[in-house]
This record gives C-alpha cells, sequence and structure tokens, in this order.
C-alpha cells in the first residue's frame, strides 16, 4: 500500500498488539489497534485489507472479519478464502454490491507481471482459440514429517478416515483462477483424485500428529467453451516457491509462464507458434510492474504490489 500513490496506510489491527507496533514502525503507520470494531468505526478509513491468519479454533475469521468490513462501509480487499463456504461468499459479494463497495479476492498470483501479460497476449489473440491449459502450483513447503509445522490452518490435525481438503483450496485455488481466466472460461467438469502422502506430522509443541489431508491433488477438467485442463496442486513437490506454472495452447501458438523463484529470477514468460515451435523467452513490458519496482526484487512485494495498486486503482 505504500507503493501505490492511490493510498495513505493510516491504521494496522492485530490480536497481538507487539507485533502490530513491529509492523506499524515497520511502515510508517502511525495509529495501532487491537480491536477492529474500533477501527472500523473511523469515518476517514475508505479500505480493508484483510490479511489475517485462521487457526484451528479460528478458521473463518476471514468471513467474519469481511462481513464487518462491509456492514461499516469499507472498500474490501481479502486473503483468500473469504470464506470457507462458498455461499457465504457470495453473501459478502451481494452486500458489497448493495452498498456501492468494491471488493477483490487476493489471489495474488493473477498480479505478477508476467501473468498479466500473459493475459494481454491471450486477449491479443496470441494463441487463437483456446484448446487446452496445464497448471500446477506445488513446492514442498511442507514435504518433512518431522520439521514443526507453523501453519495450522493449511496442514491441521486431522485423525478421521475422511481426507480433508487442503492443497486443493490452499495452492489450488490460484491456479484454478488463472486457468479460468486464460481460457475465458468457466470449469463445466471435473474428475481428480486427493492423496495423502505425508501421513503424520510434527506438531509446533513436538507432538506427532496424523494430518489425513491431500497434501497432493490431481484433476482434468471441461470448461463450457470446449477447452479442457489438467491441474495439480502439492505441497510435497520439490522445487522452490511459489511454484507456479500455467500453460496455454490454442490454434494459433502458446505461452508458458513461470513463477518459480530461482536464482535470483522471480518469474518467466515463453511463447511459440505453429511455425516457430521452440519456446522463446517473451520480455514483459514496464508498464506490467508496479510502482517503486526495482529489477530483482522478490516475488513476495513484487506481486503483492501489483494487486494493491491494482485495486486502488479500481
Amino acid at each position: 500500500f505504500a507503493r501505490t500513490p492511490h493510498a495513505k496506510v493510516v491504521a494496522i489491527c492485530d490480536l497481538n498488539e507487539d507485533l502490530a507496533r513491529q509492523r506499524a514502525g515497520q511502515f510508517d503507520i502511525p495509529d495501532v489497534y487491537t480491536d477492529v470494531e474500533k477501527m472500523l468505526s473511523r469515518s476517514d478509513i475508505d479500505v480493508i485489507d484483510i490479511c489475517s491468519r485462521g487457526s484451528s479454533k479460528d478458521d473463518d475469521n476471514h468471513e467474519r472479519l469481511a462481513f464487518m468490513a462491509l456492514e461499516a462501509g469499507k472498500h474490501c480487499l481479502c486473503e483468500k478464502p473469504v470464506a470457507h463456504d462458498y455461499r457465504n461468499t457470495w453473501k459478502a459479494h451481494h452486500l458489497a454490491e448493495s452498498k456501492g463497495l468494491k471488493t477483490k479476492v487476493g489471489l495474488t498470483f493473477r498480479y505478477a507481471p508476467a501473468m498479466m501479460y500473459m493475459r494481454a497476449l491471450i486477449e491479443e489473440g496470441f494463441i487463437g482459440t483456446p484448446f487446452i491449459f496445464n497448471g500446477y502450483e506445488q513446492n514442498s513447503q511442507f514435504i518433512s514429517p518431522t520439521i514443526p509445522v507453523t501453519k495450522m490452518d493449511l496442514i491441521p490435525e486431522q485423525p478421521n478416515d475422511e481426507i480433508r481438503v487442503s492443497s486443493l483450496e490452499g495452492y489450488g485455488a490460484p491456479i484454478i483462477d488463472l486457468s479460468m481466466w486464460f481460457m475465458d472460461s468457466t470449469i463445466k467438469s471435473v474428475v481428480g483424485i486427493l492423496k495423502n502422502f505425508v501421513p503424520y506430522r510434527t506438531a509446533i509443541d513436538g507432538r506427532v500428529m496424523r494430518t489425513n489431508i491431500d497434501d497432493g491433488d490431481i484433476y482434468i477438467g471441461e470448461y463450457a467453451n470446449g477447452a479442457i485442463c489438467s491441474v495439480q496442486s502439492s505441497y510435497v513437490t520439490v522445487g522452490n516457491y511459489p511454484g507456479l506454472e500455467a500453460r496455454a495452447y490454442g490454434s494459433d501458438g502458446a505461452l508458458i509462464c513461470r513463477l518459480v523463484e530461482e536464482f535470483g529470477v522471480p518469474q518467466t514468460l515463453h511463447q511459440a507458434k505453429p511455425d516457430a515451435v521452440e519456446f522463446v523467452p517473451v520480455e514483459i513490458p514496464d508498464k506490467y510492474f508496479p510502482p517503486g519496482y526495482t529489477p530483482g526484487e522478490p516475488w513476495s512485494s513484487l506481486f503483492y504490489a501489483n494487486l494493491v495498486h491494482n485495486f486502488m486503482e479500481e
């Protein structure tokens, strides 16, 4: 937010006051709160960014905070998921519409400059009629059974026999979003599998716990426009962050975008045509980078800065 000319950060709220004050000092934020209702009561605040982390005891705080922000008449940017029940996400959408408020789900990887340019090329007709999408969002963040799990919202203790959805929601959502964006269509049908590869992990207190979650999944699907796809997400696939790859193939060409931090390069985009089938690098125009961009900037700040700037422009 500090990088976009369209916003001024005036307050931060966290239940952990020490952490809130630390961040306030880091980003020169004047006011610190631990009471969200008190912060929302301020008439001079126009936009709320919800980026709280869930816990095993409060995994729906995004939903609660989003409704509070909208009821208070604030535009709202919210990290995924807005709600674990998609019907409540639609309720939040309709509430925002009724109040004339702007909302956005923080699907950050849409705002990687390479992904934004890939979308622009597809809109210009580079690939022609979309045929096939292949997508991956995967890294090895939770491959170890012995390193203590610090993100219990993603890797909860799950002793039940029925597998619990995790990677498909936590990692799959962004690549599913990109797939529909690039194919210009919604998904009509899918068939897939959820798999638990690491059955036991170590809790932060040192306990060994059963984690019957999908730490790997894959599906094939068909879009309403007739295109098809394969999509894979995983917490246990060796590789670096963030670990996305999007491939779009059509009648006139193909584009492959990778968002993987490797040797200081966070993103690449390659293209090919039927008469030039060897993929070549594509230079990303400056206009797709956020204000204050510097070469070599890590993906985490680069993509988020674009997301925030885009929302504030809206």
